[in-house]
């Protein structure tokens, strides 16, 4: 026992003089385990070609090199990395938005202010900023509380929101956080097989409760949606050690069911659907937009004002649900393009980052942000272009809105801290460190409720 503690005291003592070359202590953590693993191994190696214990660690410690050469050198490997084409893209669209503000505010006199988006964006950087220097890991560690906080912030804002437009006006934005929040979940709940993929479901069910009784259903179905690729990445990637089959019929399968139920009883979701198909069905209801924005659209130019001087006016929401139809009756496909370009290279460029992170819980957060950010370009260029199932939150960094600016400056501070931290996450030792909500010991699921305890 005394060799033994005095083995582990002189490897201490190495690592100890090592980590202390390293000035970001955030990497000490995952620097001492590689290089205690490697320091053991070494030992093992050197008893089995017939050195004692004693000398085999001596000899394991001085191969590994002068401590303080390898922590200076280690040094000036592991430092704070900031993409920067993702901070210059995403530099670039805000200051597209900010132009399209102006632009829209000086033809249509707009009551809104100019002011009032360079406040919203720099906030919105602040945020990012902000985001950058957390611990992403939080998310992984503690999961069951952030969830259910969440859930409880949510819900908060969903109570206080206004009447404008509809109660749900700030949680719709609020809840841009949802799917980054549940891979916390599906990361926690990874190593439970079958069970764990339930337990995905369940919670899921349990944020239907809360929210659906508020009239959110769209809103949740669209967020659902990206938490069920999420899963499903998860599925065939192996990280929940399953048949990728049997999983993926045991996620699908119910959810099939849950959507076809959904779009029977609820009559505003079908008409919806209906009208995404055939706008025509109710032209001067639910389907009046989507002829309207369609109508635009063809009598538009590639480059200058399109047929119809005046239809383009007529738009409803031109600053914020409708600014592409507006803008490219007002100055041609042109002005789509080159909005559409800005934001495919901030998304390209983020997707080839994220196939880099090694670490699940990296790859889940940072798949989560792009998604989450990819469904707003879609669904909302989609909107303006006539088709619409659902009421585009907002086209980020560009269209007006406070809120949306600030979520979603957020959410890319968040990828941003995932890429900083490249591939230093050790998910195994990670995983440990958290604690659980529910846990699976012999047959039997324990449900820890001290888990939520902060």
């Amino acid at each position: 026992m005394q060799n033994l503690q005095q083995s582990n005291n002189k490897i201490r003592e190495y690592i100890d003089s090592v980590c202390n070359q390293i000035r970001w202590k955030r990497t000490h953590a995952y620097i001492s385990n590689e290089l205690e693993n490697h320091i053991v191994d070494q030992k093992k190696a050197f008893i089995a070609d017939g050195l004692d214990e004693d000398a085999a660690l001596e000899k394991a410690i001085v191969e590994m090199g002068d401590p303080i050469g390898v922590g200076t050198e280690l040094n000036r490997i592991h430092k704070p990395k900031m993409e920067w084409s993702i901070v210059f893209f995403t530099g670039i669209a805000l200051l597209l938005g900010l132009i399209i503000n102006v632009v829209i505010s000086m033809d249509t006199d707009m009551e809104y202010t100019i002011g009032k988006v360079i406040f919203y964006s720099l906030l919105g950087i602040g945020f990012m900023i902000a985001a950058y220097y957390l611990d992403y890991t939080i998310i992984g560690k503690h999961p069951n509380i952030l969830f259910f906080v969440f859930l409880i912030i949510a819900l908060g804002f969903t109570i206080i929101s206004p009447h404008y437009q509809s109660r749900v006006f700030y949680t719709k934005f609020i809840l841009l956080l949802y799917p980054t929040i549940y891979t916390g979940i599906i990361y926690s709940m990874r190593k439970n097989g079958y069970l764990g993929l339930v337990l995905c479901g369940a919670f899921m069910i349990i944020s239907y409760v809360v929210f659906t009784p508020f009239s959110l259903y769209s809103i949740y179905i669209l967020y659902s949606l990206l938490c069920l690729i999420l899963i499903t990445i998860s599925i065939l990637k192996g990280w929940f050690n399953i048949n990728k089959i049997i999983g993926l019929l045991l996620v699908y399968i119910p959810t099939i069911a849950v959507v076809i139920m959904t779009l029977l009883n609820n009559q505003y979701l079908w008409i919806r659907f209906n009208n995404l198909l055939n706008p025509n069905l109710d032209p001067l209801g639910y389907g009046w937009s989507s002829l309207l924005a369609r109508e635009i659209i063809s009598n538009a130019k590639f480059i200058g004002e399109g047929l119809g001087s005046n239809s383009g006016y007529m738009v409803p929401a031109i600053n914020t649900d409708f600014s592409i139809t507006y803008l490219v009756h007002r100055f041609g496909w042109i002005s789509l393009i080159l909005i559409v370009a800005v934001l495919a290279l901030l998304i390209i460029k983020s997707f080839k980052l994220c196939l880099k992170q090694s670490s699940v819980l990296g790859s889940l957060v940072s798949t989560s942000v792009l998604l989450t950010f990819s469904m707003q370009v879609v669904i909302y260029i989609a909107y303006n272009l006539g088709f619409q199932l659902i009421a585009p939150l907002t086209l980020p960094l560009i269209s007006y809105g406070g809120v949306g600016t600030i979520i979603n400056m957020f959410l890319i501070g968040i990828m941003l801290s995932v890429f900083k931290w490249d591939n230093l996450i050790n998910d195994d030792v990670l995983i440990s460190s958290g604690k659980r909500l529910f846990n699976y010991t012999d047959g039997k699921i324990i449900i820890d409720f001290k888990s939520l305890s902060l």
